[in-house]
Parts: C-alpha cells; structure tokens; sequence
C-alpha cells in the first residue's frame, strides 16, 4: 500500500477532500460491493432450502412410491420375557409356537488362582518372566509349545522362560481369543470372541514343557474341545498323519516363500536408496566403498563421533577466526554423522532382510526337506503328549470351563440353530432372550399402526418443508436494509450488526418467483384427487385437510392435519377417518398415497431437472446466479480501478500544489533574509 504524507505545506486535510472528491467514484463500487454481497446471502439461502426439498423428495416421497413401504406386519410374543419378535412384509400370518431350548454362549476359562509354595496367593504381574512362576518346570531347551484353535483355525504358540506374561495374553489374543491376566485376583481369563459352538476354543499343549506351563498357569483343562483336539492326535492314522504334514509342509513352504520375496523387496528398495544417496552426496568424508556393511558403518561411526567431540571443546587463547573455523568443522560433523545414521538404516534393513531370505531358503531347499523333517519330528511330540494328555490328571482343578454354544429353537415344533441368539426365519427375525421350557405363542397380523404412522411421517414432513417455504415467501419486507461495510461497521455494536444482517437474510426469499413456483407445484400435487376403482378420492376423504386460511397459524395455512391424531391438538378430538379407512379398506388407503406420491416425485424430478440456467437436482438457478456473482466480481474490479486512478489524479494534483507552495515559502524566506 502507498504511504502518501500530504498537506506539509498548505495545511489543508487533503486525505478527507480526497476522499469527498472521490465519494461518488467509490459509491459506486460499494453498491456493487453491497449488491454482490446480498446475492451470496441468497445463494446460502437456497442452498439451505433446496437441501430440504431434496432430502424430501429422495427420502419419503420416493420411498412412498412403492407398494413394499407399507407393506407393514407386526408380531405379538405371548411372553416377552423370553424372545423378541420382529416380523416384515413376508411374515405370514397367524399364530406359531416357540419354544427356546439355549441360548448362544462363548466360551470361557476362568483360570485358577495362582499361588505361592506356601499356599498363600501369589503376586505376579504381566511383567513376570513365566520361567519365575511357581511350579512352572521347563526342561530341554526351556521352549514353550501351545497351540490355540478356534473357529477351525490353529495358530502355534511357542515362548521362553524368560517371556512375560503380558506376552503371552498378547499370543493368545493374536490367535483369536480375548485374553487377560488379573493381578488382583492371580488369574487368568481367556474367551472367544463371539458365542457359537464352532467359535469355541481349544487350548493345548504340543509336549511336556506346554502341558507343565498349562498346569503352572492354571490354565489346563480337559473341556469338550481340548480332548477333541488331544484324541484327534492320539488317534491318527498313518494316512490322517502323512495328510497332516503334507498340509503343515504346503503352509510351512508358502510362508518361507512369502517371506523371501518379502526379504528380496526389502533388498531392493533398501539398496536403491543407498545408491541414490552417494549418487547425490557432496560430502567427500563419505565414501561409499567403506560403508557397505553394518561393521565398517560402525567403526567409521566411531571415529566420526569421537572427532565430533573433540571439537566441542574450545582451546585455550582461541582466536574468533579459528573458532569459527571449528564451528564450522563441527556443524560439518554432525551433518556427516546423521548421514551416516541414515545409511546406517539402510544396510541394516538391507543385511537383516539377506539373513531372513538365506534362512528362508535353506528351508525351501531339496523340496522342503528340512521342514518336511521339521514338521514330521513336531508331530510325533505332538502325538506323544497327546496320548500322555489323555491319560493324565495333572490338570488345574480350581479353574473353570463353560463351553461355546449354539442358540436353539423350536418353531412350530422343527429345530433351528444359530451360533447367536437371532434366527431370521419365514419374515421373521427372532431373539431369544431366556432359556424356558414353556411353549409361547407368536400372533403376526398386519401392522396397521406401521401403516398408520407411515403416512403421519409423509404429512409431518410435507408439513415442515411447505411451512418453511411459507415462511421464507411471506418474510417482512428488509426495504431499506442493504450489508454493511466495514466503515459502517465500525459505528455498530456486535449485536446491532448481527440484528441488521438477519433482518435482511430473513427476507431474501420473500415473493421470490422461482420458490412460489415450486411450492405451488407441491400445493397442487396434494390437493388434486386420484382415482381407485372408478371412485376419486382426496386426502379429505381420509380426514386430512388444511385448517383454513383464518383458523391456521401465520405461515401454516397450506399444512395438512390428520383428524384424531392424538398429537394434533387443532383435530385430535374430530372422527379418527384415517385409521378406519387403513383397517377396513388398507388398499385403498395405499393405492391412494402411492399414486400422491408418485405424481408428487414426478413433479419434484420436473422443478429440479437441469436446464441451461440450473444444474441437475437443484429447485433454483443455481448457474444463473453464479454466473450473475462473477458478473459482480469483474464489475467491482472495473470500479475499483477508477477509484484508484481518480484517487491518484487528485493526489497528484494535490502534490503539485504542496510543491508550488514549498518553493514559494522559500523564496518568500529568501527576500524577506535580504531585507531583514
């Protein structure tokens, strides 16, 4: 912004004449400025309405135009207590028996309290190594082997000693089951994630050290589905185990594979940055032919640092050249150093992945023999603690197992299950709530109250939007109201602003043409008759009328009112007409609301359809404004322009004049120096 200092020598105000000789110029510019403004106003406004005019016509009025949206049943349940009942539009009617045998369960395994040598209760913490847990006896090589199944697949969990619990929660949650270890209560709390007989879970041990650590844990049990898991080892076949490690070998291979394409990626991408980074390093310090291994990236590390610091420390009697020399040496060292961090990154990723590949393929290599002997060797333990599993009685008997179950039902006397307490049966989606042996019965009927309040949900929400309309039309005129600028701001209060502004969005709407159009349009699709078996029928006809032009509140004479409606107090005591028609006449009832709304989204698809002056789906000329918005953007620029250039005329003018009068105040000072 020019900075002009004016009237030095004249005296005058020159800023405020300015601004006087130029206030038509910049009137100009400020009705645009104010109309623009106004017009955004509108824009909002229409945005806003137009929202609720689609939001009506995709959601109720196109849903009412199908036979299925009233096509209501409802299902009444004897007791309560023990199922819930939702019935649809295919539920058939009539009465059926029920009777619920069990309710879906997940399994749980509550551990047993783990205690001390002396019998008082233990204190671990998720952070206790397991090899630190009383009675836990580790031998061989002090490996932990489990395995988890649930939902038919089976994950291996192999731990040390020295891993803590929280490890080993941290496992088992990894194989499918919520687990958890109480420090207050020592125990440990395993579940499946969802109810269901095929969600429940088997936990068990694949040798000696497993089954000890189980006990130790209190966590080894012989429910229903670890003696599954126990018998089906115990009593393979030669053919069930040759099929077993042919499958484990398939896995076992697949997975080295992944891991080695993974590794060979890793390689790749790794070495690809170290190239680039020496094909744009500047620092002479790096060479890339010493720092290719981890070794030789430490060692020059080493050195690096240790003259990093040397430099740290100023010598006695140093002079500002030499340090700022050293400074400058030392900057230059930690640059290096953290490049160095960064190739360290590198070829540390680089040189593990080459270690992951290598192991990887020494077990791929000769088909898979070093895991085929691998797994081969695996299952005879497994089998050999099986078969001890099943004989033994080293189990925590102070924990306590409820086994996953299905739900299950009778239904008019067949059987159903379920792994959860829903069954959607016939139309019906049924809970059940409570095991009984009672028999109850399910009544299912059509849902006349559905209906019935269907049609309430159409005329609310028609009611609403109408209303609104009515309300924006009829708004008081804002005559004499324009936006405000910001000068004109500057002399109002906060409060007096915001009372302003409202009085003039209010009625940006009002008489407006394009909305009385539109709500018109609506007014008539509602009030025109539809005929149904040679008889034509209104909304009148089912006790739905407007109130009247004098008896109707201001902007609510075009709603509608459903006589007897209990939550209308203007027509809640009149005869309830529509609810009698939809009991003994509910075609007709539906026949009529379906064609209102069919010609009601006909009309609607017609006012919001896209033109050259709207787009697609819009009650308003959206373009046409836009189009007027941007007219006012290059208006406004143009004035802008001639306000600047008169502004500059006059204070050129001005500035002439200052001059003049500087240099006649000097020659004034001249002669009147000669005479004194």
């Amino acid at each position: 912004m020019t900075i002009r200092i004016t009237g030095m020598n004249s005296g005058l105000d020159t800023e405020s004449i300015i601004t006087e000789l130029v206030s038509a110029q910049s009137a100009k510019k400020n009705s645009l400025v104010k109309a623009q403004t106004k017009l955004s106003w509108k824009m909002d406004a229409w945005k806003t309405l137009n929202s609720k005019i689609y939001s009506f016509y995709t959601g109720t009025v196109s849903d009412l135009r199908f036979s299925t949206a009233y096509a209501k049943k409802k299902t009444t349940v004897s007791n309560s207590s023990v199922a819930s009942v939702i019935a649809d539009a295919n539920a058939t009617d009539g009465v059926q028996t029920l009777k619920v045998n069990k309710l879906a369960k997940s399994g749980y395994l509550t551990g047993a309290e783990l205690k001390k040598s002396n019998g008082s209760l233990a204190s671990y913490t998720s952070s206790t190594k397991l090899k630190d847990i009383e009675g836990m006896q580790l031998g061989g090589d002090g490996k932990i082997s489990l395995t988890l199944k649930t939902g038919g697949k089976s994950t291996d969990i192999s731990l040390s000693g020295d891993a803590t619990i929280a490890e080993l929660t941290k496992q088992l949650k990894n194989a499918g089951v919520n687990a958890s270890f109480d420090e207050t209560y020592q125990r440990f709390f395993i579940s499946s994630t969802t109810t269901g007989k095929d969600a429940d879970f088997s936990l068990t041990a694949n040798d000696q050290n497993g089954f000890n650590a189980l006990s130790a844990l209190g966590i080894n049990v012989l429910d229903t589905a670890t003696k599954s898991e126990y018998t089906r080892f115990a009593n393979m076949s030669d053919a069930d185990k040759a099929a077993y490690i042919d499958a484990q070998v398939q896995a076992k291979t697949e997975s080295a594979n992944a891991a080695i394409t993974a590794a060979e990626k890793t390689i790749t991408d790794n070495q690809k940055l170290f190239d680039e980074f020496f094909e744009k390093n500047t620092d002479p310090e790096l060479v890339k032919d010493d720092l290719q291994t981890s070794e030789q990236i430490k060692t020059y590390k080493e050195k690096l640092t240790a003259y990093r610091d040397g430099l740290k420390d100023a010598p006695e009697g140093e002079t500002e050249e030499a340090k700022a020399e050293r400074e400058e040496k030392l900057k230059a060292a930690e640059a290096t150093l953290k490049s160095v961090d960064t190739l360290a990154g590198y070829v540390s990723k680089i040189e593990s992945a080459q270690q992951t590949k290598a192991d990887n393929e020494v077990l791929v290599a000769n088909n898979s023999a070093s895991i085929r002997n691998e797994v081969t060797q695996d299952l005879e333990k497994r089998i050999t603690m099986a078969k001890t599993a099943l004989t033994s009685s080293a189990y925590s008997g102070q924990a306590t197992r409820i086994e996953g179950q299905d739900a299950e039902i009778e239904l008019n006397n067949a059987t159903f299950t379920s792994a959860a307490n829903n069954f959607t049966i016939n139309g019906m989606t049924i809970t059940a709530l409570t095991e009984s042996s009672d028999t109850i019965t399910l009544t299912t009927a059509n849902d006349y109250d559905g209906i019935y309040d269907t049609i309430k949900k159409f005329i609310k929400g028609y009611n609403e939007l109408i209303n609104e309309m009515d309300k924006l039309y009829n708004a008081d005129s804002s005559k004499g109201y324009e936006p405000l600028t910001s000068d004109e701001k500057k002399e109002m209060s906060d409060s007096e602003i915001e009372d302003w502004e409202k009085k003039i969005k209010d009625s940006l709407l009002r008489r407006d043409s394009t909305l009385s159009d539109v709500s018109s349009a609506m007014e008539e699709v509602m009030g025109a008759g539809y005929t149904i078996g040679g008889k034509t029928y209104y909304l009148s006809s089912f006790g739905i009328n407007t109130l009247g032009y004098f008896t109707a509140a201001d902007n609510e004479k075009h709603a509608y009112h459903i006589d007897g409606d209990k939550d209308d107090s203007s027509t809640a005591g009149n005869t309830d007409i529509l609810k009698t028609m939809i009991t003994n006449e509910p075609k007709t009832v539906i026949d009529f609301f379906q064609q209102l709304n069919n010609s009601l989204y006909t009309k609607l698809t017609e006012k919001m359809g896209a033109n050259s002056m709207r787009s697609i789906y819009k009650a308003y000329n959206d373009k046409q404004m836009k189009q007027e918005y941007d007219d006012y953007t290059s208006d406004i620029a143009e004035q802008e322009e001639k306000l600047t250039a008169l502004q500059d005329k006059w204070y050129r003018k001005f500035s002439a004049m200052e001059t003049a009068l500087a240099k006649l105040s000097s020659k004034t000072s001249a002669i009147a120096g000669l005479l004194g």
